[in-house]
Protein backbone atom coordinates (compact mmCIF):
# COMPACT_ATOMS: atom_id res chain seq x y z
CA UNK A 1 0.00 0.00 0.00
CA UNK A 2 0.93 3.20 -1.02
CA UNK A 3 0.39 7.00 0.79
CA UNK A 4 0.69 9.92 -0.53
CA UNK A 5 -0.09 13.65 1.72
CA UNK A 6 -0.06 16.55 -0.33
CA UNK A 7 -2.03 19.81 -0.21
CA UNK A 8 -3.72 21.93 -2.56
CA UNK A 9 -4.38 25.85 -3.38
CA UNK A 10 -7.81 24.77 -4.63
CA UNK A 11 -9.53 28.06 -6.48
CA UNK A 12 -12.71 28.61 -5.55
CA UNK A 13 -12.91 26.34 -2.68
CA UNK A 14 -14.55 28.51 0.14
CA UNK A 15 -13.80 26.58 3.35
CA UNK A 16 -9.99 27.33 2.20
CA UNK A 17 -10.99 31.02 1.62
CA UNK A 18 -12.37 31.21 4.97
CA UNK A 19 -9.46 29.48 6.99
CA UNK A 20 -7.34 31.67 4.90
CA UNK A 21 -9.48 35.02 5.59
CA UNK A 22 -9.77 34.63 9.32
CA UNK A 23 -6.38 32.65 9.85
CA UNK A 24 -8.07 29.81 11.13
CA UNK A 25 -8.03 25.90 11.01
CA UNK A 26 -11.00 24.08 9.87
CA UNK A 27 -10.91 20.20 10.06
CA UNK A 28 -13.40 18.39 8.31
CA UNK A 29 -15.05 14.69 8.28
CA UNK A 30 -17.52 14.24 5.55
CA UNK A 31 -19.80 10.92 4.12
CA UNK A 32 -21.30 12.39 1.58
CA UNK A 33 -24.39 12.77 3.28
CA UNK A 34 -23.53 14.69 6.36
CA UNK A 35 -20.63 16.36 7.14
CA UNK A 36 -19.16 17.71 10.14
CA UNK A 37 -16.32 21.08 10.50
CA UNK A 38 -13.92 21.38 13.78
CA UNK A 39 -12.97 25.09 13.58
CA UNK A 40 -10.33 26.73 16.06
CA UNK A 41 -9.39 30.07 16.45
CA UNK A 42 -8.43 31.94 19.89
CA UNK A 43 -10.70 35.11 18.84
CA UNK A 44 -14.58 34.07 20.07
CA UNK A 45 -15.65 36.82 17.40
CA UNK A 46 -13.69 35.00 14.51
CA UNK A 47 -15.31 32.11 15.68
CA UNK A 48 -18.85 33.75 15.08
CA UNK A 49 -18.16 35.25 12.01
CA UNK A 50 -16.84 32.00 10.74
CA UNK A 51 -20.36 30.45 11.67
CA UNK A 52 -22.35 33.33 10.02
CA UNK A 53 -20.40 32.58 7.26
CA UNK A 54 -21.30 28.75 7.14
CA UNK A 55 -24.58 29.53 7.70
CA UNK A 56 -24.45 32.16 4.55
CA UNK A 57 -23.26 28.85 2.87
CA UNK A 58 -26.16 26.47 3.65
CA UNK A 59 -28.58 28.99 2.86
CA UNK A 60 -26.87 29.05 -0.38
CA UNK A 61 -27.52 25.83 -1.19
CA UNK A 62 -30.94 25.09 0.44
CA UNK A 63 -32.02 22.19 2.30
CA UNK A 64 -29.37 22.00 3.87
CA UNK A 65 -29.51 23.38 8.15
CA UNK A 66 -26.28 23.53 10.52
CA UNK A 67 -26.07 22.92 14.30
CA UNK A 68 -23.10 24.22 16.43
CA UNK A 69 -21.48 22.81 19.39
CA UNK A 70 -18.88 24.28 21.60
CA UNK A 71 -15.43 22.25 21.76
CA UNK A 72 -14.77 23.42 25.09
CA UNK A 73 -15.56 26.05 28.03
CA UNK A 74 -12.92 28.67 26.54
CA UNK A 75 -14.61 28.77 22.99
CA UNK A 76 -11.34 28.08 21.56
CA UNK A 77 -13.18 26.26 19.10
CA UNK A 78 -16.61 24.79 17.96
CA UNK A 79 -17.89 22.42 15.36
CA UNK A 80 -19.99 23.02 12.59
CA UNK A 81 -22.44 20.14 11.78
CA UNK A 82 -25.31 19.46 9.09
CA UNK A 83 -27.97 17.76 9.88
CA UNK A 84 -29.84 17.16 6.65
CA UNK A 85 -27.39 16.82 3.80
CA UNK A 86 -23.65 17.40 2.48
CA UNK A 87 -22.79 20.74 2.69
CA UNK A 88 -19.07 20.85 1.16
CA UNK A 89 -20.45 19.00 -2.09
CA UNK A 90 -23.37 21.09 -2.97
CA UNK A 91 -21.51 24.20 -2.21
CA UNK A 92 -19.21 23.49 -4.68
CA UNK A 93 -21.45 21.85 -7.69
CA UNK A 94 -23.21 25.42 -7.05
CA UNK A 95 -20.49 27.53 -7.64
CA UNK A 96 -19.09 25.29 -10.52
CA UNK A 97 -15.91 24.00 -8.87
CA UNK A 98 -14.48 20.35 -8.70
CA UNK A 99 -14.66 18.64 -5.79
CA UNK A 100 -10.89 17.34 -4.74
CA UNK A 101 -12.37 14.48 -3.40
CA UNK A 102 -14.41 13.48 -6.26
CA UNK A 103 -10.90 13.84 -8.64
CA UNK A 104 -9.69 11.37 -5.61
CA UNK A 105 -11.83 8.57 -5.95
CA UNK A 106 -12.20 8.78 -9.59
CA UNK A 107 -8.71 7.87 -9.90
CA UNK A 108 -8.74 5.03 -7.73
CA UNK A 109 -7.31 6.53 -4.68
CA UNK A 110 -8.71 6.73 -1.29
CA UNK A 111 -9.14 9.68 0.79
CA UNK A 112 -8.05 9.51 4.46
CA UNK A 113 -10.11 12.48 6.34
CA UNK A 114 -10.42 14.32 8.44
CA UNK A 115 -9.24 16.84 5.43
CA UNK A 116 -7.89 20.22 7.01
CA UNK A 117 -8.02 23.80 5.51
CA UNK A 118 -5.49 26.00 6.90
CA UNK A 119 -4.21 29.48 5.55
CA UNK A 120 -6.00 29.29 2.05
CA UNK A 121 -4.80 25.40 1.40
CA UNK A 122 -6.51 21.89 1.82
CA UNK A 123 -4.67 19.04 2.73
CA UNK A 124 -5.07 15.69 2.10
CA UNK A 125 -3.89 12.54 2.85
CA UNK A 126 -4.71 9.63 -0.13
CA UNK A 127 -3.88 5.49 -0.27
CA UNK A 128 -3.35 3.42 -3.52
CA UNK A 129 -2.56 -0.22 -3.78
CA UNK A 130 -0.89 0.82 -7.01
CA UNK A 131 1.72 3.77 -7.55
CA UNK A 132 1.13 4.62 -11.15
CA UNK A 133 -2.21 5.94 -9.65
CA UNK A 134 -0.88 8.96 -8.09
CA UNK A 135 0.80 9.98 -11.39
CA UNK A 136 -2.99 10.11 -13.31
CA UNK A 137 -4.35 11.55 -9.66
CA UNK A 138 -1.72 14.70 -9.97
CA UNK A 139 -2.35 15.08 -13.95
CA UNK A 140 -6.13 16.00 -12.26
CA UNK A 141 -5.49 17.69 -9.78
CA UNK A 142 -3.23 19.92 -11.17
CA UNK A 143 -6.49 21.54 -12.96
CA UNK A 144 -7.80 22.52 -9.76
CA UNK A 145 -5.05 24.64 -8.50
CA UNK A 146 -1.08 24.63 -7.18
CA UNK A 147 0.07 21.35 -5.67
CA UNK A 148 2.99 20.62 -2.97
CA UNK A 149 3.80 17.30 -1.89
CA UNK A 150 4.16 16.31 1.73
CA UNK A 151 5.38 13.30 2.33
CA UNK A 152 5.17 9.96 0.79
CA UNK A 153 5.12 6.32 2.76
CA UNK A 154 4.92 2.82 1.72
CA UNK A 155 3.22 0.30 3.60
CA UNK A 156 4.80 -3.54 3.50
CA UNK A 157 2.40 -6.17 4.23
CA UNK A 158 -1.20 -6.72 5.05
CA UNK A 159 -3.44 -3.00 5.00
CA UNK A 160 -5.07 -4.30 8.36
CA UNK A 161 -1.83 -4.36 10.01
CA UNK A 162 -1.78 -0.44 10.34
CA UNK A 163 -2.18 0.64 13.62
CA UNK A 164 -4.65 3.34 14.63
CA UNK A 165 -3.46 5.84 17.39
CA UNK A 166 -5.79 8.45 19.17
CA UNK A 167 -4.72 12.14 18.50
CA UNK A 168 -5.11 13.14 21.90
CA UNK A 169 -3.28 10.14 23.18
CA UNK A 170 -0.43 12.06 21.23
CA UNK A 171 -0.26 15.32 21.98
CA UNK A 172 -2.82 16.12 24.53
CA UNK A 173 0.32 17.19 26.97
CA UNK A 174 1.14 19.80 24.59
CA UNK A 175 -0.16 23.64 25.57
CA UNK A 176 -1.35 25.82 23.00
CA UNK A 177 1.98 27.73 22.79
CA UNK A 178 3.72 24.39 22.33
CA UNK A 179 1.38 22.74 19.63
CA UNK A 180 2.05 26.33 17.68
CA UNK A 181 5.39 26.50 17.70
CA UNK A 182 6.11 22.66 16.77
CA UNK A 183 3.71 23.35 13.74
CA UNK A 184 5.37 26.63 12.81
CA UNK A 185 8.69 24.72 12.68
CA UNK A 186 7.36 21.87 10.57
CA UNK A 187 5.40 24.49 7.92
CA UNK A 188 8.62 27.01 7.82
CA UNK A 189 10.64 23.71 6.70
CA UNK A 190 13.00 23.20 9.70
CA UNK A 191 12.72 19.92 10.25
CA UNK A 192 13.15 19.36 6.14
CA UNK A 193 16.75 17.74 5.09
CA UNK A 194 18.08 19.95 4.51
CA UNK A 195 16.85 22.65 6.60
CA UNK A 196 15.07 25.69 5.19
CA UNK A 197 15.09 27.66 8.35
CA UNK A 198 16.18 28.53 11.64
CA UNK A 199 14.70 28.88 15.13
CA UNK A 200 16.04 32.54 15.44
CA UNK A 201 14.21 33.15 11.90
CA UNK A 202 10.96 31.28 12.73
CA UNK A 203 11.16 33.25 16.37
CA UNK A 204 11.60 36.77 14.45
CA UNK A 205 8.54 36.10 12.01
CA UNK A 206 6.25 35.04 15.12
CA UNK A 207 7.88 38.31 16.77
CA UNK A 208 8.84 36.34 19.74
CA UNK A 209 12.43 36.11 21.93
CA UNK A 210 14.43 33.34 20.35
CA UNK A 211 14.21 32.16 23.53
CA UNK A 212 10.70 31.84 24.59
CA UNK A 213 10.11 30.06 20.78
CA UNK A 214 13.14 27.53 21.39
CA UNK A 215 11.32 26.58 24.69
CA UNK A 216 8.31 25.72 23.66
CA UNK A 217 9.57 24.29 20.56
CA UNK A 218 11.89 22.13 22.35
CA UNK A 219 9.06 20.81 25.41
CA UNK A 220 6.89 20.19 22.09
CA UNK A 221 9.79 17.72 20.38
CA UNK A 222 10.15 16.23 23.84
CA UNK A 223 6.21 15.18 24.90
CA UNK A 224 5.74 14.30 21.07
CA UNK A 225 8.50 11.86 21.85
CA UNK A 226 7.87 9.92 24.29
CA UNK A 227 3.95 9.63 23.51
CA UNK A 228 4.70 8.09 20.59
CA UNK A 229 7.79 6.07 22.09
CA UNK A 230 5.34 2.89 22.62
CA UNK A 231 4.19 2.91 19.15
CA UNK A 232 7.86 2.53 18.45
CA UNK A 233 8.84 -0.19 20.53
CA UNK A 234 5.54 -2.32 19.34
CA UNK A 235 6.71 -1.24 15.59
CA UNK A 236 10.63 -2.67 16.47
CA UNK A 237 9.23 -5.59 17.85
CA UNK A 238 7.03 -6.38 14.60
CA UNK A 239 10.20 -5.53 12.19
CA UNK A 240 12.67 -8.11 14.41
CA UNK A 241 10.27 -10.92 14.44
Amino acid sequence: MYEVSFRILHEGCPFADISKKYNATIVEWCNETTDAFEIRSKDPEILQRIVNEFKELARGVGRVKVKVTNLDEERSGLVVRTISGCMCSRVMKSRGVKSVCRTIRSNKCVEVPPTIYKAGWEHYTVLSFDPSDFKELFAGLGKLGSIEVTSKKTYRGAAQESFTVSLRTLFSELTSKQLDAYISALDDGYYAVPRMTTIGKIAQARRVARTTYDEHLRKAESKVALAIAPYLRIYEAGTSA
